[in-house]
């Protein structure tokens, strides 16, 4: 698997949390709704972090440019 950029990645996470909602919102069987649930719990505050991640690098390889991500 290839890897992608944290803002790809990101992305990638929040539409997978839309996904598992739609598919919450249509779940008839309580035990598969926990699970949906249990897994949106478990992505809920990633992409947040990998955008604090991707711009703490930016900061860090560019730390001439620090005031502009700021």
């Amino acid at each position: 698997m290839k890897a992608l950029p944290l803002p790809n990645a990101a992305r990638q996470v929040e539409q997978a949390q839309s996904v598992l909602s739609m598919w919450l919102e249509l779940c008839k069987n309580a035990e598969e709704a926990n699970k949906i649930a249990a897994i949106i719990t478990l992505l809920d505050g990633v992409p947040e972090a990998m955008d604090a991640a991707e711009s703490l690098l930016f900061v860090l390889e560019n730390p001439d440019h620090a005031e502009a991500q700021q």
